[in-house]
């Protein structure tokens, strides 16, 4: 079968990769892009229509304050209580009040042209500043009355319209206000203000383009101001859908046009502007065609680099490859020469010295298994020791002799399950609870012996209990430190510990026996001592071999008195 080449497969995914993630990011940059241009693009706008709202409920206050002073007027309110007493209205009477509304009307800034004021009395003499008053009057007077009766002074009407003696129309909405006693709150008649819906166009004609069209309109949707006036109370049905739905964007789109809207504030009407989004989200463009050009030269780039760095690496790979089927097929004198990159460097220097690491391995080997087999030998020579059997079998017999059977039953006891642990082919590792039982019974033997002379406590915490352990590396500690610490009419005691630190296992037996000196320490670990000491250096040079040089059997002296060995072992 035809092998593939894995540098390629490689260079070939992370190209796919690297192209992934730029499409990815100028994706994310487009998108990011956009929304950011169209919150920057709705809050620009949004700013331009709160100047517009504010103006336009400004210019609707002053409406309203110019129909509280015509609606206060004292000549307006003593001419109105003759008539009201019974006088019917005359002609001097009907010039004098449409003069003062006149002279009210044209004192309103410059755009007195587009109001007009009709007063309706209590009997339904009518003083107007002009003629554009609606057709049908009385029908209108009713309404008024009716929308006033809730208490308000003022209130604001939908638009209407009225024919010109041009033959156009135009557009008005009205402000309705009782005309009353300022002091005493009597009724008077109706004050009626028609305001050209110019006074609200006024506001925003000038910022009106193709690209830009602007509605104010009433929380309903209905259109009270555009520049098409055909379009004036029709329905803005996008408009009302989207305040309904989402209460907390001013905004939303529709057939390719951002609709922004802002409430003016005191009288519940929106001023709506629509904003192609083409020209909104012009800049955008530029963007797109930047990441496309951008995309494009990293697509590019990274082609070229990605092939020049697969064969830079493929190159001191292939050597490698080659080495190591030679080095598979016995060659063990092969060697890698130096590159001149610092990657492929400490590789080559890397596998010369594994070739003479494994070289020097193999004779280490072969010269450890050797010692090891001796070690093993000697070590179970060690354990059934026959000055040992032969003491515990006098000891044994002494017992049975002096009638001490139970003592005798007992020591037999203890030294079979001795003798069938050590004679069995036990396991190599143990845990450290199965060698403390092995070791209680070597020293419940050893105490029948030496009676009140010496006492073994075993402290250790349960999660020790279940660690494995070399196989009989703790009897020879405990036998020399009975054997060379005792003391006349003293009682030795023993202590065996551990504790886990740094994936390392401690273990320490310890005495308060007479001691040993350094010389004496010095001299265990330069050579074997005598079968009777119970070979230490064999445990010492066991565990080294199961674990490594870093590992072993250390003797130290004991503060105050005593000595103390420590056995390093590895737990993981």
């Amino acid at each position: 079968m035809k092998k593939r080449s894995l540098i390629l497969q490689l260079f070939i995914m992370l190209f796919i990769i690297l192209q992934c993630l730029i499409t990815f990011l100028a994706f994310s940059t487009y998108k990011y892009a956009e929304s950011v241009i169209l919150k920057e693009v709705i809050q620009l706008n949004t700013n331009m229509l709160q100047q517009i709202a504010i103006r336009i409920n400004q210019e609707l206050k002053d409406v309203e304050v110019l129909a509280s002073r015509i609606a206060y007027d004292t000549s307006i309110i003593e001419s109105l209580k003759k008539s009201s007493g019974g006088e019917s209205a005359n002609k001097e009477q009907l010039l004098k009040i449409e003069g003062i509304m006149s002279g009210y009307i044209w004192s309103y800034r410059s755009t007195a042209m587009l109001i007009d004021a009709h007063l309706i009395d209590n009997r339904g003499n009518t003083y107007s500043t002009s003629y554009s008053m609606s057709s049908n009057q009385e029908a209108d007077l009713a309404t008024f009355d009716k929308a006033l009766q809730n208490g308000k002074d003022s209130e604001i009407f939908p638009i209407k319209s009225y024919f010109t003696a041009t033959g156009g129309y135009n557009c008005y909405f009205q402000v309705a206000r009782k005309v009353e006693d300022y002091i005493s709150k009597q009724n008077y008649g109706v004050l009626l203000l028609n305001v050209n819906e110019k006074l609200l166009g006024d506001n925003y004609i000038r910022l009106t383009n193709e690209e830009k069209d602007f509605f104010i309109v009433d929380q309903n949707g209905l259109i009270i101001s555009h520049r098409d006036k055909d379009k004036i109370n029709e329905k803005l049905n996008s408009f009302v859908e989207a305040n309904s739905k989402n209460k907390l964007n001013n905004y939303y789109l529709q057939d390719d046009k951002l609709f922004i809207f802002q409430p003016i504030s005191d009288y519940g009407w929106y001023i709506v502007e629509s904003v192609s989004l083409a020209s909104a989200m012009l800049p955008l463009k530029k963007i797109e065609l930047f990441l496309i050009a951008f995309g494009i030269l990293c697509t590019l780039l990274t082609g070229v680099v990605l092939s020049v760095v697969a064969r830079k690496i493929a190159e001191p790979l292939s050597l490698l490859t080659n080495k190591m089927t030679e080095f598979n097929h016995g060659n063990l004198s092969i060697q890698i020469q130096d590159s001149t990159y610092k990657e492929f460097s400490e590789i080559s220097i890397s596998f010369n010295e594994l070739i003479q690491r494994v070289n020097f391995l193999l004779k280490e080997n072969i010269n450890n298994e050797r010692q090891k087999r001796l070690l093993e030998l000697d070590f179970l020579r060690a354990q059934i020791n026959p000055h040992f059997i032969y003491n515990t079998l006098s000891s044994i017999r002494f017992y049975v002799e002096m009638g001490k059977n139970k003592e005798a039953e007992e020591m037999l006891y203890h030294f079979s399950k001795l003798l069938r642990r050590v004679l069995s082919r036990a396991d190599e590792f143990v845990l450290i609870r199965d060698e403390v039982k092995h070791l209680e019974d070597y020293v419940a033997l050893q105490k029948m012996r030496y009676s009140n002379a010496f006492l073994v406590e075993f402290l250790l915490d349960e999660n020790i209990l279940n660690v494995q352990i070399p196989s009989f590396i703790l009897q020879p500690i405990i036998e020399n430190a009975i054997f060379y610490g005792l003391q006349v009419n003293r009682l030795i005691v023993i202590k065996v510990e551990a504790e886990l630190a740094d994936h390392d296992l401690y273990i320490t037996i310890s005495d308060n026996g007479i001691g040993m000196s350094q010389e004496k320490i010095t001299e265990i670990f330069n050579k074997e001592v005598q079968m009777s000491r119970v070979g230490i250096l064999n445990v010492h040079e066991r565990i080294r071999i199961l674990y490594g040089g870093a590992y072993g059997l250390t003797i130290e002296q004991n503060e105050p008195e005593g000595t103390k060995v420590i056995l390093k072992l590895r737990y993981a």
